[in-house]
């Protein structure tokens, strides 16, 4: 018999789970039910479709499913008289994860399989110490659906595994303890991360040790993850060494080898909050025309300075692109705190992680009915419904959950246990988190008056952001962040040592940053400020950008335009600014030759979901280039 020859098809895709989606829509195409989802999706490759239909399509028609995606439990679609299925999809590799404890936290996982464990070290002892019985936990996790069908791509394969009886169980092989059956790669002293669970069984009277999954305990971030070796995993079942389980076996036409998009935003960045202007977007953009205009690629560019970073998101793609020296600078605090640290460089990350765990878990036991404000917790008497003026920017949990971290992060900084960046990343980490549970419509202008679902939330610092840092343990990337006036910046700062200087000014003459973030800014300085009116502004003018003013804005241009001695500049400006493009174009070629600007239709800054049409409306984003004269 010859040998099916089938072709590999490649294809880009964000991530496993953009797939696991578009594969479970396309069920629900083949099955013509209701795909009920929460999240983005888009349509899977016709190729890709094409094939599931005409391999599986008989299959899927009969089971009679519906999609329960949205409802998030342990499995995907219910078929007639309640029988679940889950959908496995397998972008490269051979391993999946059971439901719910396959990746989890420790405090999670503690609570799923009723355990009591403290720490990662003592789990790590536990689960050697009862590994069968731990095996067995995760491999019912990982059977707990009536039926699983699981895709995996790279070999153009799919398996349907059905359980015949709910108990599903090792066999008890060759009259051997089950200890001795299954082997790990690491003892408690040499196990860091990674160990692998070996399966030993025999062939030909001689002992086969098979690797029939990996437990991974991240160091850095409270992450317990389990995933078990799918070919291991049915070659036992074939053998009856997994009892009350049958798999069915089908051949897709193709095979199919997915890529990870490597311009994938959540390597480019922290996860990023709504904020006016952000180039998050743009970065393609942004990136292509300095590499066109300069001739160089960004790994190629020695220096790099972002005077208006914001967010600092172009100063960290720019990092993440190979440029090893950058420069942010924002008038706002809470501005400079988040794009002051990007780098490991000068921070112990174990450190920080623990320190943040050990907050999270200080946090997690506190209630309503624990809290004994005083004065010292400004946030709690002045941002939460608790307030004379009834702002409800946050719960009141979660309001005195803020003040606590913020005078224990002072506490922490004050006694030495951590040194300034180490500061300012726990600091950024809990500017994120609140942005996750504010009650505010997109800005901080003001607050709603009701609380909306993600902001009854319980605030948590997210460890995980910690691994978006760039690794930087020979301090071979300089970066130096600065919390000042542009024009005191430029006093200060000699920018001929700078290759490129990027601007990214305020745009347009409306209520400022210091206004639409002002609970951000004190979360930040925690300098108790005089507060006014019915949001709760700072009562202060220090930080209002001149870039706003009608009146200003063009007498600045010129300023710090002949203040820059870089060898290149660029501006991202807006069709909508306070200055003209010709205007911008004739104060330029004062200081700079070979002028241009570079245009692209972008969708405007939406402050409020509801807004009218207007606000909408699409408008061009400008980059103006120029090199030194």
């Amino acid at each position: 018999m010859n040998k099916i020859i089938r072709n590999v098809i490649n294809y880009t895709c964000k991530n496993t789970e953009q797939l696991g989606i578009m594969v479970e829509k396309e069920i629900c195409n083949i099955t013509r039910t209701k795909f009920n989802t929460k999240r983005k999706y888009t349509n899977i490759p016709e190729e890709i479709s094409d094939d599931i239909n005409k391999t599986l399509g008989g299959d899927f028609k009969r089971m009679k499913m519906k999609h329960a995606g949205h409802l998030n439990k342990e499995y995907d679609f219910l078929k007639q008289k309640g029988k679940t299925v889950s959908i496995k999809t397998i972008m490269n590799g051979n391993k999946i994860c059971p439901q719910t404890i396959g990746q989890c936290s420790l405090r999670s996982l503690n609570n799923k399989m009723s355990l009591n464990i403290d720490n990662k070290r003592n789990f790590k002892n536990f689960f050697l110490e009862n590994k069968v019985e731990m095996i067995e936990n995760y491999l019912k996790a990982l059977f707990c659906c009536d039926t699983m069908v699981v895709f995996q791509f790279k070999n153009g394969i799919v398996y349907i595994i059905e359980k015949t009886d709910d108990v599903i169980e090792f066999r008890n092989l060759f009259n051997k303890k089950l200890d001795d059956i299954f082997m790990t790669s690491k003892d408690i002293n040499s196990w860091k991360e990674s160990n692998t669970i070996y399966y030993v069984s025999k062939n030909k009277k001689k002992d086969i040790k098979e690797s029939l999954g990996e437990i991974q305990i991240h160091n850095n971030r409270d992450c317990i993850k389990f995933r078990f070796n799918v070919n291991v995993l049915i070659d036992m079942i074939n053998r009856g060494d997994i009892n009350n389980l049958k798999v069915k076996v089908y051949n897709l036409k193709n095979k199919y080898n997915f890529k990870i998009d490597s311009m994938k935003r959540s390597e480019l960045c922290f996860r990023s909050f709504n904020y006016i202007g952000s180039k998050m977007k743009l970065l393609d953009f942004i990136e292509s025309k300095i590499n066109e205009y300069i001739g160089k690629k960004m790994d190629e560019i020695e220096s790099f300075a972002d005077i208006f970073s914001g967010t600092g998101v172009v100063a960290y793609h720019s990092l993440k692109r190979g440029c090893k020296r950058i420069l942010t600078n924002d008038i706002q605090n809470y501005a400079y705190i988040v794009s002051s640290v990007w780098t490991t460089k000068n921070i112990d990350v174990d450190k920080v992680a623990r320190l943040l765990q050990e907050i999270n878990g200080e946090n997690d036991k506190l209630n309503l009915d624990d809290i004994s404000a005083t004065e010292k917790d400004f946030i709690y008497n002045n941002y939460t419904d608790i307030s004379q003026e009834k702002r409800m920017y946050l719960t009141r949990l979660n309001g005195y959950k803020v003040d606590k971290i913020r005078q224990k992060l002072d506490d922490l900084l004050k006694n030495d246990i951590i040194n300034k960046d180490e500061f300012n990343l726990m600091l950024k980490i809990l500017l994120y988190a609140v942005t996750s549970v504010s009650n505010i419509a997109s800005v901080y202008g003001s607050y709603l008056k009701k609380f909306k679902p993600c902001s009854l939330k319980a605030l948590k610092l997210d460890v995980t952001l910690i691994d978006s840092m760039i690794k930087d343990n020979s301090n071979s990337i300089e970066h130096n962040g600065y919390n000042m006036n542009v024009t005191d910046l430029l006093n200060t700062i000699d920018l001929s040592e700078y290759e490129v200087a990027y601007i990214d000014p305020p745009y347009v003459a409306n209520r400022g940053y210091h206004d639409n973030y002002h609970l951000l800014e004190t979360i930040s300085r925690y300098d108790y400020p005089k507060i006014k009116g019915k949001t709760g502004l700072r009562d202060e003018i220090t930080t209002k950008s001149k870039f706003c003013s009608k009146r200003d804005a063009l007498g600045e241009f010129k300023m710090i335009l002949g203040k820059i001695r870089s060898k290149y500049i660029f501006i991202s400006y807006s069709s909508e600014s306070v200055v003209s493009k010709d205007k911008m174009i004739e104060i330029l070629k004062e200081n700079w030759t070979d002028v241009r600007c570079y245009e692209k239709n972008y969708q405007r800054f939406k402050s409020n979901k509801n807004s009218n049409e207007s606000q909408s409306k699409n408008v061009v984003e400008y980059l103006f280039c120029g090199k030194l004269k």
